[in-house]
């Protein structure tokens, strides 16, 4: 699935606003979150990694910023416990 790259500020803007989480910066923000977090990929990717070495059988999992579901994708995928 293509991707919107973010242009939100690109440009200069004429007046300040307040930041606001609309459905312009929904649809970029994949891309804005990419860009905004140094190392963001390798992050999510860890926290699977390190989840699965410590979970334990029938247990829980919380996701608490689950803006893009990532995390969740990553414990999902690296966690091979039952339950």
């Amino acid at each position: 699935m293509a991707r919107d790259k973010d242009k939100i500020y690109a440009a200069p803007l004429e007046q300040m606003v307040d930041f606001r989480f609309d459905e312009r910066v929904v649809s970029v923000f994949p891309d804005m979150i990419q860009r905004s977090v140094p190392g963001y990929a390798t992050l999510i990717s860890n926290i699977g990694i390190m989840a699965a070495r410590y979970v334990q059988a029938n247990s829980y999992c919380y996701d608490l910023c689950c803006s893009l579901l990532a995390v969740r994708l990553s414990l999902r995928h690296d966690i091979q416990k039952p339950n």
